[in-house]
């Protein structure tokens, strides 16, 4: 018993060791537990499978097959009835000689194919994101909340000072009621941010299938050298040239333009080289001058040769189908250009706006400063009665806005910066590995701590 409760005790311990987590633990986690992620895997090798059933239409086909019939015939000349049955194997081999549709189909096929090598590539994208942004999100929240249940502390107390004051006649009643609202203000602040978290949480859970305990925490040395190239046209050149989608919309168009012809070629005709052996058992009741008997033949038949077809009139079906194909090609190429142009514009913006995210984070960590040095400023006021209660109210509620900024600046920068390399084609595992590099390795969050000491004001380690 005691070994057994031993080797449990540590099966719990590294149980719980393995839920602190970072980065690249979520994302091997979420790599079989997403749903998305797995069927886009699958569809990968379904779509794999097209090119060779296009390709089938070029190569031999070898069909068999066997009859074995029993008639039953009642003459009207003769009294009763007769049966007689008939028994025939064959096989047939073709070789297709001359069939322009099943080339154009092959050649749609392999656009096909390279199509949703294309999609793929853009579902392992979306899924690098999808782990970054639900990780990142979590941390999100937690700051959040962390930032609105420290506000909530310090306006809880700066209400229960203005109530001391008032009960010695120092300040006015209204007071008490500016600070009493600005409190019930920050307690629905917090009962949402608390909320956020715990969906959040939910979120990661749901994506990777498992539960964590605790996650590392960002590191407060976030580098904030930008995209890199620097130039936005190096972005622009990058997501035209090898963005998934506008890949997946070209390739798409040459499936469609492929098929325009096919359709086109269905008005020609075909040639098959064609072989073929019977083998004809019949057993007849009748014998040559019509009388009832026992006859029975075999015969062996091998054949082989050219075989042409060509399509005269089928209704217009065949002019409507070409028609149809071609219709389609256009819409297929301008959805192509449209895609080329929107993937330029994408990278573009989002350069700007990493670099308007580096800035931003600059201007966040210093406005945390101001905001610190003005509510010294403002508390040292009150006490000396040159700024009332709704000065400090305003320069803590200041302060703490001024932390969740700085906060989610750090994140935008992070996703945005995803976001661009994703528009570009560029983002790969490496990338995520290189965000998980700016974690703590020592700090971490306690994500079950929710609800349990609600006076906590931050509980990273």
């Amino acid at each position: 018993m005691r070994i057994v409760g031993f080797a449990t005790l540590v099966l719990l311990l590294g149980t719980g060791l393995a839920r602190a987590a970072d980065l690249e633990a979520v994302r091997n986690a979420a790599w079989q537990a997403d749903s998305e992620w797995t069927a886009a895997r699958r569809n990968w090798k379904a779509e794999q499978e097209t090119l060779t059933q296009g390709r089938s239409a070029l190569l031999p086909s070898v069909t068999a097959s066997y009859r074995d019939t029993e008639s039953e015939f009642d003459p009207a000349n003769i009294g009763g009835t007769a049966d007689f049955e008939n028994t025939t194997l064959a096989v047939e081999a073709r070789q297709p000689l001359f069939r322009p549709g099943a080339w154009f189909g092959y050649q749609q096929a392999k656009a096909a194919t390279s199509q949703a090598e294309a999609q793929f590539r853009q579902a392992r994208q979306n899924f690098y994101l999808r782990v970054a942004e639900q990780y990142l999100g979590v941390l999100r929240a937690w700051d959040n909340l962390v930032s609105a249940r420290s506000e909530e502390k310090a306006i809880s107390r700066q209400l229960q000072q203005t109530r001391n004051r008032f009960d010695v006649g120092v300040v006015p009643r209204t007071d008490v009621e500016e600070a009493r609202a600005a409190h019930d203000l920050s307690r629905s602040r917090l009962i949402g941010a608390k909320s956020e978290f715990l969906i959040a949480r939910d979120q990661l859970e749901a994506l990777t299938g498992e539960r964590w305990d605790e996650l590392a925490v960002l590191g407060e040395d976030l580098p904030l050298d930008g995209p890199q190239p620097a130039q936005p046209s190096k972005w622009v050149e990058r997501a035209r040239a090898r963005n998934p989608q506008v890949q997946a919309s070209e390739s798409g168009a040459e499936a469609a333009r492929q098929r325009a012809r096919q359709r086109l070629s269905g008005q020609l005709p075909t040639v098959d080289l064609i072989g073929s052996w019977q083998d004809a058992d019949q057993t007849n009741p009748f014998t040559e001058n019509g009388q009832v008997g026992s006859f029975s033949s075999e015969a062996e038949t091998t054949t082989y040769g050219i075989e042409v077809r060509m399509p005269l009139f089928q209704g217009g079906a065949l002019n409507s189908q070409r028609k149809e194909a071609a219709l389609r090609h256009e819409a297929a190429r301008a959805q192509y250009e449209q895609a080329h142009r929107d993937a330029g514009q994408q990278a573009r913006s989002l350069y700007r706006q990493v670099n308007s995210d580096a800035l931003r984070v600059k201007a966040r960590r210093q406005a945390i400063r101001s905001a610190e040095s003005a509510l010294e400023a403002t508390q040292s006021g009150y006490e000396v009665g040159t700024r009332n209660v709704v000065d400090v109210l305003n320069a803590q509620q200041n302060l703490y806005g001024a932390r969740r900024d700085y906060a989610n600046a750090r994140y935008d920068y992070i996703l945005n910066s995803l976001r661009l390399k994703a528009t570009a084609g560029v983002l790969e595992e490496k990338s995520l590995a290189r965000v998980n590099e700016w974690l703590s390795k020592e700090e971490t969050v306690d994500l079950y701590s929710v609800g349990q000491n609600a006076a906590t004001e931050d509980t990273t380690r």
